[in-house]
């Protein structure tokens, strides 16, 4: 297999293993109105957004919720799926393409996450919104790129914990 092949073939299944799958719905939004909805205003109009939206996200859920994300990343680099796995919650639709990716990961890399920033963007009952940015290089293992992506990471509770619903995909950058 050439090494084209090689390299597209891990940055679908890392894409997989990451952002997993859209959903229907989110197959029919242009990926510029999603984006539209994670990114500050310009800072002129930011005072007036926040005097209007008055969402105050309680520093014990954005502290459990974070938790949570980091966990799912030293499980990931420690190569752990049962420990992956509890992070994610049990009707988490991509639960299989996360199962998939981290066969296929753990078997030909050695990873190392840099979580670069995170933002709890809203808490609403029982769910919320993350923003996140981080750096993926792969230690070990040929044809893997280091990139820089940036997502949302939706959550909910699960038997009063926090756990990783699904992932939505915002940007994918190769960096050096």
């Amino acid at each position: 297999m050439s090494n084209k092949i090689k390299f597209t073939l891990s940055c679908l299944l890392l894409s997989v293993l990451f952002f997993g799958c859209k959903s229907e719905e989110q197959k029919d939004k242009p990926v510029r109105i999603q984006q539209e909805n994670y990114f500050l205003p310009p800072k002129q109009e930011q005072q007036q957004t926040q005097n209007q939206n008055k969402s105050v996200v309680d520093t014990e859920d954005a502290d459990e919720i974070i938790a949570v994300i980091k966990e799912n990343i030293a499980a990931t680099e420690a190569e752990d799926k049962k420990r992956v796995l509890k992070t994610m919650h049990k009707d988490s639709p991509q639960i299989n393409s996360t199962i998939q990716g981290m066969d296929f990961i753990f078997a030909n890399y050695d990873m190392k996450f840099d979580l670069e920033q995170t933002k709890v963007l809203e808490v609403n009952g029982d769910e919320a919104k993350v923003y996140y940015k981080q750096t993926t290089r792969a230690i070990k293992g040929d044809g893997f790129p280091p990139t820089r992506i940036t997502g949302i990471h939706h959550m909910k509770k699960e038997n009063g914990k926090w756990k990783l619903f699904k992932t939505e995909y915002l940007s994918n950058q190769q960096i050096r």
